[in-house]
Protein backbone atom coordinates (compact mmCIF):
# COMPACT_ATOMS: atom_id res chain seq x y z
CA UNK A 1 0.00 0.00 0.00
CA UNK A 2 1.71 3.25 -0.94
CA UNK A 3 0.54 5.86 1.45
CA UNK A 4 1.50 9.15 0.93
CA UNK A 5 2.95 11.47 3.98
CA UNK A 6 4.26 15.01 3.36
CA UNK A 7 7.25 15.73 5.60
CA UNK A 8 6.74 18.87 7.46
CA UNK A 9 9.89 21.26 7.06
CA UNK A 10 11.86 21.04 10.45
CA UNK A 11 10.19 18.39 11.67
CA UNK A 12 12.04 15.88 13.58
CA UNK A 13 12.41 12.49 12.08
CA UNK A 14 14.99 10.34 13.30
CA UNK A 15 14.74 6.89 14.12
CA UNK A 16 15.15 7.59 17.45
CA UNK A 17 12.24 9.97 17.78
CA UNK A 18 9.99 7.68 15.40
CA UNK A 19 10.84 4.81 17.97
CA UNK A 20 8.94 7.22 20.77
CA UNK A 21 6.07 7.62 18.99
CA UNK A 22 5.53 3.98 17.55
CA UNK A 23 6.86 2.35 20.64
CA UNK A 24 6.23 1.81 24.75
CA UNK A 25 8.31 -1.03 26.96
CA UNK A 26 9.25 -2.64 23.38
CA UNK A 27 5.51 -2.62 21.99
CA UNK A 28 5.12 -0.85 18.62
CA UNK A 29 1.99 1.17 18.74
CA UNK A 30 -0.84 1.51 16.27
CA UNK A 31 -1.57 4.80 15.40
CA UNK A 32 -0.40 4.03 11.84
CA UNK A 33 -3.59 1.42 11.49
CA UNK A 34 -5.36 4.26 11.43
CA UNK A 35 -3.44 6.04 8.07
CA UNK A 36 -3.71 2.37 6.46
CA UNK A 37 -7.06 1.32 7.07
CA UNK A 38 -8.53 4.72 5.85
CA UNK A 39 -6.14 5.70 3.00
CA UNK A 40 -8.01 8.60 2.23
CA UNK A 41 -6.13 10.54 5.70
CA UNK A 42 -3.68 12.19 3.69
CA UNK A 43 -0.18 14.29 5.14
CA UNK A 44 -0.63 18.36 5.47
CA UNK A 45 0.28 20.63 3.40
CA UNK A 46 3.86 21.60 3.48
CA UNK A 47 2.62 25.38 4.02
CA UNK A 48 0.86 24.55 7.18
CA UNK A 49 3.85 25.44 9.32
CA UNK A 50 3.67 28.88 7.55
CA UNK A 51 1.10 30.17 9.84
CA UNK A 52 2.70 30.67 13.28
CA UNK A 53 2.25 32.23 16.67
CA UNK A 54 5.00 33.80 18.42
CA UNK A 55 4.72 32.07 21.15
CA UNK A 56 2.94 28.55 21.28
CA UNK A 57 0.43 28.46 23.77
CA UNK A 58 -0.62 25.62 25.64
CA UNK A 59 -4.45 24.72 25.17
CA UNK A 60 -4.78 21.88 27.87
CA UNK A 61 -8.46 20.74 26.27
CA UNK A 62 -6.26 19.48 23.35
CA UNK A 63 -3.46 18.23 25.38
CA UNK A 64 -6.03 15.92 26.86
CA UNK A 65 -7.50 15.51 23.81
CA UNK A 66 -4.26 14.16 22.28
CA UNK A 67 -3.76 12.15 25.67
CA UNK A 68 -6.81 10.26 24.99
CA UNK A 69 -5.69 9.84 21.13
CA UNK A 70 -2.72 7.65 22.66
CA UNK A 71 -4.60 5.85 25.02
CA UNK A 72 -6.99 4.69 21.99
CA UNK A 73 -3.70 4.16 20.18
CA UNK A 74 -2.12 1.72 22.90
CA UNK A 75 -5.51 0.19 23.77
CA UNK A 76 -5.58 -1.02 19.46
CA UNK A 77 -2.16 -2.11 19.31
CA UNK A 78 -1.63 -4.25 22.65
CA UNK A 79 -5.26 -4.79 24.23
CA UNK A 80 -4.23 -3.16 27.46
CA UNK A 81 -5.70 -0.17 28.94
CA UNK A 82 -2.73 2.04 29.50
CA UNK A 83 -3.12 5.81 31.62
CA UNK A 84 -1.59 8.81 29.28
CA UNK A 85 -0.90 12.21 31.29
CA UNK A 86 0.37 15.00 30.03
CA UNK A 87 3.17 16.59 31.30
CA UNK A 88 5.04 19.25 30.29
CA UNK A 89 5.81 21.47 26.76
CA UNK A 90 8.63 22.53 24.57
CA UNK A 91 8.62 25.34 21.87
CA UNK A 92 10.62 24.21 18.85
CA UNK A 93 9.51 26.99 16.90
CA UNK A 94 7.91 25.39 13.86
CA UNK A 95 6.62 22.74 15.92
CA UNK A 96 6.19 21.90 19.91
CA UNK A 97 6.92 19.15 21.73
CA UNK A 98 4.11 17.78 24.34
CA UNK A 99 5.80 15.66 26.99
CA UNK A 100 3.51 12.48 28.22
CA UNK A 101 3.87 10.27 31.07
CA UNK A 102 3.13 6.69 29.08
CA UNK A 103 3.17 3.52 31.50
CA UNK A 104 6.18 5.75 33.73
CA UNK A 105 7.97 7.42 30.77
CA UNK A 106 7.64 10.78 29.20
CA UNK A 107 8.02 11.02 25.89
CA UNK A 108 7.28 13.49 23.41
CA UNK A 109 4.77 14.12 20.74
CA UNK A 110 5.12 16.08 18.03
CA UNK A 111 2.75 18.53 16.63
CA UNK A 112 1.50 21.43 14.88
CA UNK A 113 1.78 24.86 17.16
CA UNK A 114 -1.86 25.45 15.90
CA UNK A 115 -2.35 21.88 17.06
CA UNK A 116 -4.19 20.70 13.49
CA UNK A 117 -1.46 18.15 13.17
CA UNK A 118 0.54 15.29 14.60
CA UNK A 119 4.21 14.40 13.19
CA UNK A 120 5.08 10.47 13.45
CA UNK A 121 7.27 10.81 10.50
CA UNK A 122 5.16 13.04 8.20
CA UNK A 123 1.84 15.01 8.85
CA UNK A 124 -1.26 13.73 10.02
CA UNK A 125 -4.48 15.41 10.87
CA UNK A 126 -5.23 14.99 14.39
CA UNK A 127 -8.65 15.12 13.69
CA UNK A 128 -9.17 13.17 10.98
CA UNK A 129 -6.96 10.97 13.21
CA UNK A 130 -9.08 10.90 16.36
CA UNK A 131 -12.19 10.15 14.37
CA UNK A 132 -10.64 6.90 12.72
CA UNK A 133 -9.44 5.70 16.08
CA UNK A 134 -12.93 6.24 17.68
CA UNK A 135 -14.00 4.14 14.86
CA UNK A 136 -11.27 1.31 15.32
CA UNK A 137 -11.68 1.26 19.13
CA UNK A 138 -15.42 0.76 19.02
CA UNK A 139 -14.70 -1.88 16.16
CA UNK A 140 -12.13 -3.39 18.32
CA UNK A 141 -14.20 -3.35 21.41
CA UNK A 142 -17.48 -4.92 19.76
CA UNK A 143 -15.16 -7.95 18.13
CA UNK A 144 -13.58 -8.26 21.59
CA UNK A 145 -17.28 -8.92 22.94
CA UNK A 146 -18.28 -10.87 20.22
CA UNK A 147 -15.17 -13.14 20.68
CA UNK A 148 -15.62 -13.59 24.55
CA UNK A 149 -19.40 -14.63 24.02
CA UNK A 150 -18.30 -17.07 21.31
CA UNK A 151 -19.99 -18.39 18.33
CA UNK A 152 -23.65 -17.51 17.94
CA UNK A 153 -25.92 -20.35 17.33
CA UNK A 154 -28.85 -20.46 15.02
CA UNK A 155 -30.55 -23.05 12.90
CA UNK A 156 -28.63 -21.57 9.79
CA UNK A 157 -25.54 -20.65 9.92
CA UNK A 158 -24.79 -17.63 8.00
CA UNK A 159 -20.80 -17.32 6.96
CA UNK A 160 -19.55 -14.54 5.06
CA UNK A 161 -16.30 -15.22 3.40
CA UNK A 162 -14.87 -11.75 2.67
CA UNK A 163 -11.76 -11.91 -0.09
CA UNK A 164 -10.26 -10.98 -2.89
CA UNK A 165 -10.07 -13.00 -5.88
CA UNK A 166 -6.18 -12.95 -6.09
CA UNK A 167 -4.79 -12.36 -2.54
CA UNK A 168 -2.52 -15.61 -1.44
CA UNK A 169 -4.31 -15.39 1.80
CA UNK A 170 -7.90 -15.31 1.01
CA UNK A 171 -7.00 -18.19 -1.59
CA UNK A 172 -5.76 -19.88 0.93
CA UNK A 173 -8.70 -19.28 3.31
CA UNK A 174 -11.27 -20.44 0.13
CA UNK A 175 -9.11 -23.77 -0.31
CA UNK A 176 -9.88 -24.20 3.26
CA UNK A 177 -13.59 -23.32 3.02
CA UNK A 178 -14.26 -25.43 -0.45
CA UNK A 179 -14.61 -28.38 1.29
CA UNK A 180 -17.01 -27.32 3.98
CA UNK A 181 -19.25 -25.27 1.27
CA UNK A 182 -19.54 -28.63 -0.32
CA UNK A 183 -20.04 -30.28 2.64
CA UNK A 184 -22.67 -27.81 4.49
CA UNK A 185 -24.41 -26.13 1.46
CA UNK A 186 -27.98 -27.45 2.29
CA UNK A 187 -27.62 -26.49 6.15
CA UNK A 188 -26.08 -22.94 6.18
CA UNK A 189 -25.84 -19.85 4.08
CA UNK A 190 -22.64 -19.04 2.95
CA UNK A 191 -22.10 -15.84 0.46
CA UNK A 192 -18.64 -14.99 -0.30
CA UNK A 193 -17.55 -11.41 -0.38
CA UNK A 194 -15.18 -9.18 -2.76
CA UNK A 195 -13.15 -6.19 -0.87
CA UNK A 196 -13.31 -3.30 -3.00
CA UNK A 197 -11.68 0.21 -2.51
CA UNK A 198 -13.34 3.02 -3.14
CA UNK A 199 -11.39 6.36 -4.58
CA UNK A 200 -8.01 4.49 -3.67
CA UNK A 201 -5.80 5.51 -6.86
CA UNK A 202 -3.98 8.38 -4.78
CA UNK A 203 -2.69 5.05 -2.70
CA UNK A 204 -1.06 3.37 -5.61
CA UNK A 205 -3.97 1.31 -6.63
CA UNK A 206 -4.39 1.14 -10.02
CA UNK A 207 -8.52 1.63 -10.52
CA UNK A 208 -11.68 2.19 -12.94
CA UNK A 209 -13.84 5.13 -13.04
CA UNK A 210 -17.47 5.20 -13.90
CA UNK A 211 -20.00 8.19 -12.65
CA UNK A 212 -17.09 9.48 -11.28
CA UNK A 213 -16.24 6.71 -8.88
CA UNK A 214 -13.09 4.74 -8.71
CA UNK A 215 -13.20 1.21 -8.07
CA UNK A 216 -10.04 -0.25 -7.05
CA UNK A 217 -8.59 -3.93 -6.26
CA UNK A 218 -5.51 -4.06 -3.87
CA UNK A 219 -3.77 -6.18 -7.10
CA UNK A 220 -5.14 -4.47 -9.85
CA UNK A 221 -8.16 -4.04 -12.44
CA UNK A 222 -7.25 -8.08 -13.44
CA UNK A 223 -8.14 -9.23 -10.02
CA UNK A 224 -11.31 -6.40 -9.61
CA UNK A 225 -12.81 -7.99 -12.27
CA UNK A 226 -12.13 -11.33 -11.21
CA UNK A 227 -14.09 -10.45 -8.35
CA UNK A 228 -16.82 -9.55 -10.32
CA UNK A 229 -17.36 -12.65 -12.15
CA UNK A 230 -16.94 -15.29 -9.06
CA UNK A 231 -20.08 -12.91 -7.59
CA UNK A 232 -21.82 -13.65 -10.77
CA UNK A 233 -21.92 -17.12 -10.84
CA UNK A 234 -22.46 -17.54 -6.98
CA UNK A 235 -25.49 -15.27 -8.09
CA UNK A 236 -26.42 -17.51 -10.62
CA UNK A 237 -25.34 -21.10 -9.31
CA UNK A 238 -25.19 -20.90 -5.74
CA UNK A 239 -22.48 -21.62 -3.42
CA UNK A 240 -21.84 -25.37 -4.05
CA UNK A 241 -21.03 -24.36 -8.35
CA UNK A 242 -19.08 -21.12 -7.05
CA UNK A 243 -16.99 -23.25 -4.66
CA UNK A 244 -15.90 -26.32 -7.38
CA UNK A 245 -15.22 -23.00 -9.63
CA UNK A 246 -13.13 -21.39 -7.36
CA UNK A 247 -11.19 -23.84 -6.08
CA UNK A 248 -9.98 -24.78 -9.77
CA UNK A 249 -9.61 -21.21 -10.89
CA UNK A 250 -7.06 -20.44 -7.75
CA UNK A 251 -5.26 -23.76 -8.85
CA UNK A 252 -5.13 -23.11 -12.61
CA UNK A 253 -5.25 -19.91 -13.44
CA UNK A 254 -3.15 -16.79 -12.00
CA UNK A 255 -3.23 -12.92 -12.40
CA UNK A 256 -1.41 -12.44 -15.59
CA UNK A 257 -3.79 -14.70 -17.66
CA UNK A 258 -7.17 -14.65 -15.68
CA UNK A 259 -8.94 -12.34 -18.24
CA UNK A 260 -8.73 -15.54 -20.92
CA UNK A 261 -8.07 -18.50 -18.28
CA UNK A 262 -11.27 -17.79 -16.14
CA UNK A 263 -13.56 -18.52 -19.64
CA UNK A 264 -11.34 -22.52 -19.30
CA UNK A 265 -12.45 -23.19 -15.93
CA UNK A 266 -15.57 -21.76 -16.58
CA UNK A 267 -16.18 -24.47 -19.82
CA UNK A 268 -14.57 -27.32 -17.52
CA UNK A 269 -16.79 -26.59 -14.40
CA UNK A 270 -19.68 -26.43 -16.12
CA UNK A 271 -20.32 -22.72 -15.78
CA UNK A 272 -22.46 -20.85 -18.88
CA UNK A 273 -19.66 -18.38 -19.56
CA UNK A 274 -22.02 -16.56 -21.90
CA UNK A 275 -24.45 -15.37 -19.32
CA UNK A 276 -21.78 -14.50 -17.25
CA UNK A 277 -20.63 -12.34 -19.78
CA UNK A 278 -24.10 -10.42 -20.67
CA UNK A 279 -24.05 -10.47 -16.56
CA UNK A 280 -20.91 -8.75 -16.34
CA UNK A 281 -21.36 -6.40 -19.08
CA UNK A 282 -24.73 -4.99 -17.82
CA UNK A 283 -24.37 -4.57 -14.10
CA UNK A 284 -20.42 -5.12 -13.38
CA UNK A 285 -20.79 -2.25 -11.69
CA UNK A 286 -23.73 -2.62 -9.49
CA UNK A 287 -22.40 -6.15 -8.45
CA UNK A 288 -19.15 -3.84 -7.42
CA UNK A 289 -21.11 -1.15 -5.36
CA UNK A 290 -23.29 -4.35 -3.43
CA UNK A 291 -20.27 -5.69 -2.73
CA UNK A 292 -18.82 -1.79 -1.36
CA UNK A 293 -21.79 -1.67 0.93
CA UNK A 294 -21.58 -4.97 2.69
CA UNK A 295 -17.86 -4.67 3.78
CA UNK A 296 -18.53 -1.33 4.73
CA UNK A 297 -21.70 -2.51 6.46
CA UNK A 298 -19.49 -5.12 8.52
CA UNK A 299 -16.15 -2.69 8.75
CA UNK A 300 -13.99 -5.20 6.66
CA UNK A 301 -11.14 -3.83 4.90
CA UNK A 302 -8.33 -7.07 4.57
CA UNK A 303 -8.46 -10.61 2.85
CA UNK A 304 -9.92 -13.47 4.33
CA UNK A 305 -12.36 -11.75 6.54
CA UNK A 306 -14.51 -14.79 7.68
CA UNK A 307 -17.75 -14.50 9.54
CA UNK A 308 -20.05 -17.29 11.22
CA UNK A 309 -23.25 -15.48 12.74
CA UNK A 310 -21.78 -12.00 12.59
CA UNK A 311 -18.68 -13.49 14.61
CA UNK A 312 -15.26 -12.99 12.83
CA UNK A 313 -13.33 -16.57 13.04
CA UNK A 314 -9.77 -16.05 13.79
CA UNK A 315 -8.55 -19.68 13.56
CA UNK A 316 -6.98 -21.52 11.30
CA UNK A 317 -7.11 -21.79 7.60
CA UNK A 318 -8.20 -25.58 7.23
CA UNK A 319 -10.71 -27.21 6.18
CA UNK A 320 -11.04 -29.13 9.76
CA UNK A 321 -10.90 -26.07 11.85
CA UNK A 322 -13.37 -24.08 9.15
CA UNK A 323 -15.93 -27.37 9.80
CA UNK A 324 -15.61 -26.66 13.61
CA UNK A 325 -16.47 -23.08 13.95
CA UNK A 326 -19.22 -23.34 11.19
CA UNK A 327 -21.10 -26.82 12.99
CA UNK A 328 -20.64 -25.05 16.74
CA UNK A 329 -22.46 -22.26 15.13
CA UNK A 330 -25.75 -24.67 14.49
CA UNK A 331 -28.52 -24.97 16.92
CA UNK A 332 -28.69 -28.25 16.19
CA UNK A 333 -25.39 -29.56 14.07
CA UNK A 334 -26.48 -31.61 10.77
CA UNK A 335 -24.95 -35.06 10.41
CA UNK A 336 -22.81 -33.72 7.83
CA UNK A 337 -20.57 -32.20 10.58
CA UNK A 338 -19.55 -35.59 11.94
CA UNK A 339 -17.34 -35.94 8.78
CA UNK A 340 -13.91 -35.34 8.94
CA UNK A 341 -12.65 -32.97 6.90
CA UNK A 342 -8.47 -31.89 6.26
CA UNK A 343 -6.54 -30.57 9.32
CA UNK A 344 -4.26 -28.83 6.66
CA UNK A 345 -3.94 -26.04 5.13
CA UNK A 346 -1.87 -24.97 2.11
CA UNK A 347 0.64 -21.77 2.20
CA UNK A 348 0.11 -18.40 1.46
CA UNK A 349 2.81 -15.17 1.16
CA UNK A 350 1.71 -12.03 -0.20
CA UNK A 351 0.24 -8.79 0.68
CA UNK A 352 -3.86 -8.52 1.13
CA UNK A 353 -4.64 -5.70 3.10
Amino acid sequence: MAEEKKKEEGMPASPENMVYFWGVGGLVLGLIIGFLVFPGMAGAPAAAAAAQNDTFVLDAAKAESIAALLEDNIFLSTGQQMDVTYVRYVDQGNYAELYYNIDGQEMPIYISRDYKYIYPSGALEISAVEEQMRTLRAQAEAEAASQAAGVPKSDSPQVLMFVMSYCPYGNQAEGGLVPVVEQLADAAEFEPVYIVYVNASRNGYECTTNNGVEYCSMHGNAELWQDVREKIIFNLYGERKWAEYVGSVNSRCSLTDIDTCWLTVANETGVDAAAVTAEFEANKFEILDGEIEKTTQYGVRSSPTIMINEYTYSGSRTPAAYQATVCEAFNNAPGACGTELSDTGAAAAGDCG
